[in-house]
């Protein structure tokens, strides 16, 4: 079975606007409100260098957001779409390749690179505190409600998943080893 291009379209409309719309747009007036407040100075980087900066943050983002996106719908046959552990088209399979065998979230490490980028943007220090911050939130979110739905949907082949790949800073090492190890193991075969 697989998911109707209606559903497909609905899932990427809802991704978009959520992770390049409303996120960025909300940490943009909370970022603004938090400096304002305490008259926080902008940060000390050139309007010209903070727009370059901020420019591949959000591209950054919006690559690990897609790429995400597409292994979901095409690999896992289900859609990003969820809140507090229940998933509204969830996938059938468990996905870990491409971007999931780097980090198991992989649109949220997208949404806050695209954070960090309206930060620069904006030169604001309140929005490069606030980064790590929500990224504290988030993990406390995804512990709480969805690695525990993603446990009761696919058991043990989760929990090995949750031990071999970090939940959201990527460490491309271990990915490295990791795959030297297995090309290794196949050339003894």
């Amino acid at each position: 079975m697989t998911i109707s291009a209606r559903k497909a379209a609905i899932g990427l409309a809802t991704t978009g606007i959520f992770f390049v719309a409303l996120l960025p747009l909300g940490f943009w007036w909370a970022s603004l409100w938090v400096d304002t407040t305490f008259n926080l100075p902008p940060v000390p980087v050139s309007a010209p260098i903070s727009l370059i900066v901020a420019a591949a943050l959000i591209l950054t983002g919006v690559f690990w957001i897609t790429w995400a996106y597409s292994y979901l719908v095409f690999v896992g046959k289900g859609l990003p779409l969820e809140a507090f552990g229940r998933a509204l088209h969830p996938t059938r399979v468990l996905v870990t390749t491409g971007p999931y065998s780097y980090t198991r979230n992989p649109m949220v490490l997208g949404a806050f690179f695209i954070l960090l980028g309206v930060a620069f943007l904006r030169r604001s220090a309140a929005g490069i505190a606030l980064v790590p911050i929500l990224a504290g939130l988030a993990a406390a979110y995804l512990k709480t409600f969805e690695e525990k739905a993603l446990v009761r949907r696919f058991g043990d082949e989760y929990e090995h998943y949750r031990k071999a790949v970090p939940m959201l800073i990527p460490q491309l090492w271990r990915r490295r080893e990791g795959a030297q190890a297995d090309s290794t193991q196949h050339q003894a075969s």
